[in-house]
């Protein structure tokens, strides 16, 4: 089953609310209002509104004598609902990697047409641990990260090292992506400074294009 708080951009519509719910208590049967309020992002009246309307759809019953010692047993036509549900939210996220992975392709096929095997991502943070997942998935090989900060040098990122700039100079790449937005013109700047060849900037514009430009 999903871990919902992996998925903080979906918007929380009815829908997705009811799912989430009625996972929580298909997987805890004590489970109070409040921590289904904390868990969803809502007050605990609006849990109660929602829980009041699962009883009447009969997808719940309620045991118990008061909100201290209140058990929700998921019923049969409560599961359907949740496999209904889940089957939509993966219906749903499908579109949105298969849209993903069409925007991503056109690096893709452009790192591919280049003939690049070995690459470096500068920016050992966010942008560069979700680019080192697009390219990996896609079997290329990124042989390290490079970044400007002291703390980060020598350690590692999802098992990938992470070299300082002046460390990667002899080594053998064919591209260097900058894998950052706010950034990426001081990465730029310092490759430059450290001599490192065939840099790429990767980009995403406010339509959702993924794109790499060459640095100049």
């Amino acid at each position: 089953m999903f871990d919902f708080e992996d998925y903080t951009f979906f918007n929380p519509s009815p829908n997705f609310r009811e799912l989430m719910i009625l996972q929580i208590i298909s997987q805890n049967e004590k489970v109070s209002q409040e921590m289904i309020a904390r868990s969803v992002g809502i007050v605990p009246s609006m849990v109660n509104r929602y829980l009041k309307d699962f009883e009447d759809k009969k997808y719940i019953i309620k045991t118990g004598g008061n909100r201290r010692n209140m058990n929700y047993e998921i019923t049969h036509d409560g599961e359907k609902r949740l496999q209904f549900l889940t089957v939509s939210f993966i219906n749903e996220v499908s579109k949105i990697y298969s849209e993903t992975k069409k925007s991503f392709n056109k690096v893709l096929n452009k790192i591919e047409d280049m003939g690049y095997k070995n690459i470096l991502l500068y920016g050992a943070g966010v942008v560069g641990g979700i680019v080192l997942k697009v390219l990996t998935g896609e079997n290329i090989n990124v042989i390290g990260f490079i970044d400007d900060s002291i703390s980060k040098q020598g350690d590692k990122i999802h098992g990938i090292n992470i070299y300082s700039p002046e460390e990667v100079k002899n080594m053998d790449y064919d591209m260097i992506i900058i894998a950052s937005f706010r950034h990426s013109e001081d990465i730029l700047k310092n490759a430059r400074e450290n001599e490192l060849s065939n840099i790429y900037i990767f980009n995403i514009d406010e339509t959702g294009n993924v794109s790499l430009e060459k640095g100049e």
